[in-house]
């Protein structure tokens, strides 16, 4: 029975598909930005970018649960994208895609700087291993906000869809997303950035 209502779930994933890659463009023009935006910058910013990031990480207590942390904060992202944005003409969900895109793109290329390393040995090591998981729970959560807003237009909506899409799509796609980004990619980034 769990699986069967589960599978019902992921099945509805047809009715915003469309909306789902619309946000996954965003997200790619938006990490273009940011990645132009530190081409132009230039490698000579990049030390300054390191101190900056630095002092966020000394400067602050990191937390003791790692995990706990990743999958809190971007579950209640997540949750904030899709139920926001029904009632804000889906202007939230492009505006936290438009900075994540930005702000990925920027970090990569800085990365990349810092570690003479290829850009695209950045996203593959460094944020492909959970950015998969975590980027499409992203995706799927404001491209349902889309389609529950059109269901509100039409009088077809109910809260009880958009909390069975949250539990059932989006948040285990993050719970497996904060595990590797925990657990496995820091690995992946020693054994092949460091």
């Amino acid at each position: 029975m769990l699986f069967g209502f589960v599978g019902e779930e992921i099945k509805k994933i047809k009715y915003y598909y469309r909306e789902t890659l619309t946000c996954l463009g965003i997200f790619v023009v938006a990490a273009y930005a940011g990645y132009i935006a530190a081409v132009l910058l230039g490698a000579g910013q990049a030390e300054h970018y390191l101190d900056m990031v630095k002092n966020m990480v000394v400067g602050e207590e990191m937390p003791e649960n790692i995990f706990l942390f990743i999958l809190v904060r971007n579950s209640v992202v997540s949750l904030l994208v899709l139920m926001v944005g029904i009632f804000t003409y889906s202007i939230w969900p492009v505006m936290v895609l438009l900075f994540n895109g930005a702000v990925s793109g920027f970090f990569v290329k800085m990365q990349s700087f810092l570690f003479n390393r290829f850009s695209f040995e950045i996203w593959v090591f460094g944020l492909l291993p959970h950015g998969i998981l975590e980027l499409g729970a992203l995706f799927l959560a404001a491209g349902a906000s889309f389609y529950f807003r059109r269901l509100r237009k039409t009088g077809h909506f109910n809260w009880a869809g958009v909390i069975r899409t949250y539990l059932v799509v989006v948040l285990p796609l993050l719970v497996v997303a904060a595990l590797i980004e925990t657990f496995i990619t820091p690995i992946i980034i020693y054994r092949f950035l460091a």
